[in-house]
């Protein structure tokens, strides 16, 4: 998880999203496999956050700025293994294969309602920061998004880049903002990750009957 804000704080939208996160987190991963990237010190839970630049905050594009930080990790040795990046509003809710890659370098999924990448979750290694470099590059230059920039790479198919990621089942970034049923129904079963904000009241209730209680739990603790 990655989050730089100018500001050296979560804001209040982030506040308690970071411990619905960490809370979930541990129910599935060992504590050192968490990594919370962010410009500023943070604690929850015996999650202490990896502390990074203020600089790598993307100005045109602030939730870009993770590509940004994925770059700098890579760079600064920070990796050294397959990593899920995913926003503090997508919760994993079940186990991953261990071989999720399938020998290539990242893993990506669309909206599930049309082909645009969804940088909401994906999965990485090292060897894909030329990957990022070029996203970084191009979403830079056209003063876009990452997704745009990743949409004009693999679109161009730039430096052979389609014959390094997969495309993965929205299973794994089920976002249940637009397109409900056609979402649900493309995305393979047992979902993965659920995509939504809590404090969206009506888009939580239409979600609750599908996520498990232990989350449900977690959000009520943190006044969801």
């Amino acid at each position: 998880m990655i989050y730089i804000n100018p500001s050296k704080k979560f804001t209040e939208d982030y506040i308690d999203l970071v411990k619905v996160q960490i809370d979930n987190s541990i129910r599935t991963w060992n504590k050192k496999d968490i990594l919370l990237v962010t410009n500023f010190p943070y604690s929850y839970e015996g999650i202490n956050s990896i502390v990074v630049p203020d600089d790598l905050f993307c100005s045109h594009r602030r939730r870009a700025s993770k590509i940004n930080v994925i770059c700098y990790m890579i760079d600064n040795q920070m990796i050294d293994d397959i990593c899920w990046f995913h926003d503090f509003d997508a919760y994993q809710v079940d186990i991953f294969p261990e071989n999720i890659l399938k020998d290539k370098d990242a893993a990506f999924t669309d909206y599930g309602f049309n082909t645009m990448w969804n940088t909401g979750s994906f999965f990485f290694t090292p060897k894909a920061k030329d990957i990022f470099e070029l996203i970084r590059q191009t979403m830079n230059a056209k003063l876009t998004n990452e997704e745009v920039a990743l949409h004009r790479l693999t679109l161009r198919n730039i430096n052979n880049i389609n014959e390094r990621y997969i495309k993965l089942n929205n299973t794994y970034n089920l976002g249940r903002m637009r397109h409900n049923e056609l979402t649900f129904e493309k995305a393979d079963k047992p979902i993965k990750v659920f995509h939504f904000h809590p404090r969206m009241r009506q888009l939580y209730e239409e979600v609750k009957p599908l996520i498990p209680n232990h989350l449900i739990e977690i959000f009520k603790k943190h006044g969801y």
